[in-house]
């Protein structure tokens, strides 16, 4: 009789872990950009509504060197718009270390048209100041150019 209460105690107390264990694993967040040493970073995150209500931005941005300045900025290139590549006044200062285009989180079907993004990471390399312009577009010849402008004046510490 002991055993037996024993036995069902332990199965009744295991089976929560059983439950957990056989769940069904979440994908995989899609991982943050590489920052400069792990050290402080600044997100500036857009979106189209954002830029639907303000077409030309601009922002003033303090990094602490080492530190790194992350711009994510709504993106559809099956419009035919795409970022272009940044216009980094003073390298010197800050760096483009990467620029990737994020597809949007699927959520069942994929959804032609879907607002994206495009992620750029800059790492501060010395004290001083940099402007950084980015504009989208379409790229073609006689396409229109600079929809929506965005323009950084980065200070360096």
């Amino acid at each position: 009789m002991k055993k037996s209460l024993i036995f069902g105690m332990v199965a009744v107390l295991l089976l929560p872990l059983l439950v957990i264990g056989c769940k069904e694993e979440e994908p995989a967040a899609p991982e943050m950009p590489a920052l400069n040493g792990g050290q402080e970073a600044v997100l500036i995150e857009i979106s189209c509504d954002d830029f639907m209500a303000q077409n030309h931005m601009t922002r003033d941005v303090q990094l602490i060197r080492p530190g790194s300045l992350i711009v994510s900025l709504c993106s559809n290139p099956t419009t035919g718009f795409q970022w272009a590549e940044a216009e980094n006044s003073n390298p010197s200062a800050v760096l483009e270390v990467s620029h990737n285009f994020v597809e949007p989180q699927a959520t069942g079907e994929p959804v032609v048209g879907a607002p994206s993004k495009d992620v750029w990471v800059f790492d501060s390399q010395n004290p001083g100041s940099a402007t950084v312009k980015m504009s989208y577009g379409r790229p073609w010849e006689g396409g229109e150019k600079d929809e929506w402008t965005l323009t950084l004046n980065i200070t360096v510490k």
